[in-house]
């Protein structure tokens, strides 16, 4: 017996069901939020990082896109209303004298609110 498109498709959907994938066109908006460290140290140990500069391209980040180390004892900051797909980053942690002392560089996928962990390594600048 022949199976028309419309079983052939259930068949898949239930199959795919079953096995524990679950499909979904939809995707959400969403917060980032970047946890940092540098070479495995917080703010607290690397007293020396006065604020990082986070830059992702296209995106207007608020203080053009410069933070404190910590914020209220957290090492990081979210940044708010993220429209869902993927986009690149990068991370410079600035020190007392302006020195950037520190990169990172990335890439993260928004779909629904996510953290963004990153461990800064020593730049040679």
């Amino acid at each position: 017996m022949r199976m028309n498109r419309l079983g052939l498709l259930s068949a898949l959907l239930s199959s795919s069901l079953m096995s524990g994938c679950v499909y979904s066109d939809a995707s959400d908006p969403g917060d980032v939020t970047f946890s940092w460290s540098f070479a495995g140290a917080n703010c607290a140990q690397e007293r020396r990082i006065e604020q990082v500069l986070v830059t992702i391209p296209g995106e207007a980040l608020e203080n053009r896109g410069y933070y404190p180390c910590s914020i209220n004892g957290y090492d990081g900051i979210t940044l708010h209303d993220f429209a869902p797909g993927t986009y690149d980053f990068s991370l410079d942690a600035i020190d007392y004298d302006g020195y950037y002392s520190y990169r990172a560089v990335g890439t993260f996928t928004v779909d629904g609110n996510i953290v963004v962990n990153v461990d800064l390594t020593p730049t040679h600048y």
